[in-house]
């Protein structure tokens, strides 16, 4: 159990900091949301341009919070699983 906790912690370390890594990238690549924006900007009271906006909107929030809250995530799960992984096997030790 301590072997497979540890490589589930690792896991999890590997992949929050991926998972950031590519929302991060996401976010930066998002076209329509840019677009979007600035027909926004350029016509701001525009009921298409505004739907538009409206529909693009979720997905960029959506990618900016996992961005941010990705690498903390699994960096922490993962930090719970290392600890418990530790103390299994020094409870597994003899003394």
């Amino acid at each position: 159990m301590a072997t497979y906790l540890r490589a589930l912690g690792w896991l999890l370390c590997t992949l929050g900091v991926a998972a950031t890594i590519y929302c991060t990238d996401a976010v930066l690549a998002d076209a329509a949301y840019y677009h979007a924006a600035l027909a926004m900007e350029k016509y701001p009271g525009n009921v298409l341009y505004t739907t538009e906006f409206k529909m693009a909107e979720p997905r960029h929030m959506l990618l900016v919070a996992g961005a941010a809250s990705a690498a903390p995530l699994g960096v922490i799960l993962g930090s719970i699983c290392l600890g418990i992984s530790r103390v299994l096997r020094s409870l597994g030790q003899p003394r």
